[in-house]
């Protein structure tokens, strides 16, 4: 990775381990985010961990607890869940604030209505938001593992304007916000605190038959005392929330879990797109008055098991990815995943190594998934062709138009405990050619403290049709093995996780997402905390960070080393200073013309802190200052040591209860050591406006400006400047039901002749020894779109 990416990935640790609950909740995308801490306080005696839910007759409503109380009629026909105790920042102290559960049930939901008590009303935070855009304000949370397997489980969030978030929840990754269910929410904000309704159709949930047993973990986030209180305790001095859960009994004859659910969309679009699938004949594809149709298809059977096709898959909801530094990265830079066919269940597919990276599955128009859980046993099978390998190579070309196809299955079966092994295939096959994978994996929980998980796969990977231009497959024949092994501990004071990768030279994954072949790594991440009491000071520690890695002909790679002392203040506030030193090892193996490898040592120093410190304002800051290699120098050099500036700044503002505004900018200049002259600077300025009129009515406006400014006696990079603007007005009143009125626009400086050298043959046509779109001094709109789009959910 190149050093950036791992002083990101160490700060991203950082902030988890240092207020660990809260941020696994806040970022799904931090896989080692884990509870780490346990207050010295003597640990008080755990209330008992289960509950029985009543049956009633009617649903249960806001109205029906006026004055922060239920009912008198109501009751004693209620379950009631009090004692509330801290997992942050004090593990095991009681809450600072109240915090009560009502929960019954009728034959077709499950009701639960947390009141949360607050001294200071005035403080609460809340607005009314997009859905899932509530992690900012104070939200009231449950999980549910309704088969009990203390690995795999359902969240649901609330704000106090009532606005929903749900996730899937896994043990080891935490919350993937791209799961959507049809369920029921409400709050109310009132002079004694706040008060939220869960309603959750039993249709929505997935549950055994058989079974009238639920693990439950219900919590309540208090963020200006950085303060996380839940029911039934959750130690943060024990790995894992699922393996902590309470029980709810007697929720049987519950109807609904069979379902089938049809999601049709329509689509009606003007558009004006530069196409360069054949990158020596690019050109614009102008579209008006256009339209298609498509969609989902969801059935669930025996409960547990959910097939799911797609047909014509549209993405043109999704918005631009988050901005993150592209230029001058040694390997691949990591998107998430932004469809929501691939989003959804994507957690039966999580291995150690991320052999299925669904990004890499570019224009589909047909897609199966099955998963599920039978027994102990998880299955998930994943099926998908692509469009775009057969439109990158020219009309003639034998592999013209043709789709490669994509193949998944990957099976486990729980031991107890949070403990698991599993099988897992993954297969890309076009032209003839293919790349294939498959092995073996476990994971295994040695007791509260330590968990270890590891994963065994080999490869093989044959070329396409060889008269074909197609470069999916690199040329000929190879294969070769991969291995990765983890160790983790969380506890009070240390917390450590050690990651072993080993992937041969042969080693191919085109499907899923690694660094590179040929590399031995090892990356040990650890922390030690203090936490003071009777402080402003909630907590303070040590963060290291190390990652080293060689080559199988026993060449260094990279070494990188951190470290940071950090603290934890009220509002989420964390401040830390970050230094260390980092190394980067290139030559005639990594195809520069150099005559031996050479190391790069890049001191780096710099701040990071990110926090609450109002309800209205929310900032995350990376400033450093450090070097950097020049990956990409003029053709003929050789690379060079960089001094190196990077920003990345985050800040959210909501002014009004309805208005959110999200803000970036990064900035990463880098000068050559040797002369001190401008190599290159990027900067990138994104803003998102989002207006909530209502629940499910939202306008939301993004602008994003981005600019490389690069020296070409010093690089190869090319000038670039790029402006994007995006409008969206949506009605979404629950998921599948949805539409969207909206507009996309893109100006880059491309040249408007579009060919930078005489055409050959045709006047079209590009010379292929040249860059295919040059950069010009103007700007040319090389895509604007106008869309509508509706869909309806349909549920038998």
């Amino acid at each position: 990775m190149g050093k950036c990416v791992a002083v990101a990935f160490s700060v991203g640790l950082l902030v988890a381990f240092a207020v660990p609950l809260a941020s696994q909740v806040a970022n799904q995308q931090q896989q080692q985010a884990k509870p780490a801490a346990v207050s010295q306080t003597s640990l008080k005696p755990h209330p008992i961990a289960d509950a029985k839910v009543p049956l009633i007759d009617q649903p249960l409503t806001l109205a029906d607890f006026a004055g922060m109380e239920p009912r008198p009629e109501l009751r004693d026909k209620l379950t009631h869940l009090t004692n509330f105790i801290q997992n942050q920042p004090t593990d095991g102290a009681p809450a600072t604030e109240n915090t009560e559960v009502w929960m019954a049930r009728t034959r077709t939901a499950l009701y639960i209505v947390f009141i949360c008590f607050d001294r200071h009303p005035e403080l609460i935070r809340w607005h009314l938001a997009r859905r899932e855009n509530i992690l900012k304000d104070d939200y009231v949370s449950v999980v549910l593992d309704p088969f009990q397997d203390r690995q795999r489980g359902v969240e649901f969030q609330v704000n106090p304007a009532g606005v929903q978030a749900d996730a899937a929840w896994t043990e080891t990754n935490g919350p993937d916000y791209s799961y959507d269910l049809v369920w029921d929410s409400d709050g109310r904000v009132t002079n004694q605190g706040w008060m939220a309704l869960i309603a959750l159709p039993f249709r929505s949930l997935r549950f055994p038959a058989t079974g009238h047993d639920w693990g439950a973990v219900f919590w309540r986030n208090l963020p200006r005392n950085s303060e996380n209180d839940l029911w039934p305790r959750v130690s943060a001095n024990v790995s894992g929330t699922l393996s902590q859960e309470g029980t709810l009994r007697g929720i049987e004859g519950g109807t609904g879990s069979h379902n089938v659910q049809i999601n049709p969309y329509a689509l009606a679009q003007n558009e004006h797109t530069l196409q360069t699938f054949d990158p020596n004949n690019p050109y614009f594809s102008t579209r008006n008055a256009e339209g298609t149709a498509g969609g989902e298809v969801k059935a669930v059977w025996r409960d547990a098991v959910v097939f799911d096709g797609t047909v014509n898959p549209d993405f043109s909801d999704v918005e631009s990815d988050q901005p993150q530094f592209t230029v001058d990265q040694r390997y691949p830079v990591y998107f998430p995943e932004l469809r929501p066919f691939f989003l959804e269940n994507a957690s039966y597919f999580a291995t150690p190594m991320a052999l299925l990276y669904t990004r890499n599955i570019v224009r589909p128009d047909v897609g199966l998934r099955v998963t599920g859980k039978l027994g102990h046993t998880n299955l998930g099978v994943l099926a998908a062709n692509d469009r775009e390998p057969g439109q990158t190579v020219p009309t003639g070309d034998p592999l013209h138009g043709t789709k490669a196809g994509f193949y998944v299955g990957r099976v486990s079966e729980d031991l107890g405990k949070g403990s698991n092994v599993g099988l897992m295939y993954t297969d890309e096959e076009f032209g003839g050619g293919w790349n294939r994978i498959g092995g073996a994996d476990f994971t295994w929980r040695i007791n509260d403290h330590w968990t270890t998980m590891g994963q065994s796969v080999e490869s093989s990977t044959k070329m396409s049709n060889p008269a074909s231009a197609a470069t999916v497959f690199p040329a000929g024949y190879s294969a070769g093995p991969a291995t990765d092994w983890q160790m983790q501990r969380n506890g009070h004071a240390f917390s450590m996780f050690n990651e072993y990768q080993d992937i041969s030279e042969g080693f191919i994954s085109l499907l899923g997402f690694f660094q590179t072949s040929n590399l031995r790594s090892d990356h040990l991440h650890a922390t030690y905390q203090w936490f003071p009491e009777k402080s402003r000071i909630q907590s303070y520690g040590l963060e290291t960070n190390q990652n080293v890695a060689f080559d199988h002909a026993h060449n260094r790679v990279y070494h990188y080393s951190t470290f940071d002392p950090f603290v934890l203040l009220p509002r989420n506030i964390v401040i830390a200073p970050i230094g260390g030193q980092n190394s980067d090892t290139v030559g005639p193996q990594n195809g520069y013309p150099m005559q031996a490898s050479e190391n790069f040592t890049e001191n780096f120093g710099g701040l990071v802190s990110r926090g609450q410190p109002w309800g209205i304002l929310n900032y995350n800051l990376v400033a450093l200052r450090s070097g950097n290699v020049n990956y990409n120098p003029p053709a003929g050099a050789i690379p060079f040591l960089m001094n190196q500036e990077t920003v990345q700044a985050l800040v959210s503002v909501n002014p009004l209860r309805q208005l959110t505004d999200d803000n970036t900018y990064l900035l990463d200049r880098d000068r050559a050591v040797s002369n001190g002259q401008l190599v290159y600077e990027t900067q990138t300025f994104r803003t998102k406006l989002n207006y909530q009129l209502t629940r499910a009515w939202s306008a939301r406006v993004i602008a994003e400006y981005d600019t490389t400014l690069a020296n070409p006696a010093e690089t190869s990079l090319l000038r670039t400047k790029q402006v994007q603007t995006q409008g969206l007005l949506t009605w979404l009143p629950h998921p599948g039901t949805v539409v969207y009125i909206g507009w996309n626009n893109d100006l880059q400086n491309y040249n408007h002749t579009l060919c930078t050298a005489n055409p050959i043959g045709a006047p079209q046509r590009c010379n292929p020894n040249q860059p295919i779109l040059a950069r010009g001094p103007d700007y040319l709109n090389d895509g604007r779109q106008f869309f509508v789009k509706a869909s309806y959910l349909f549920r038998f």
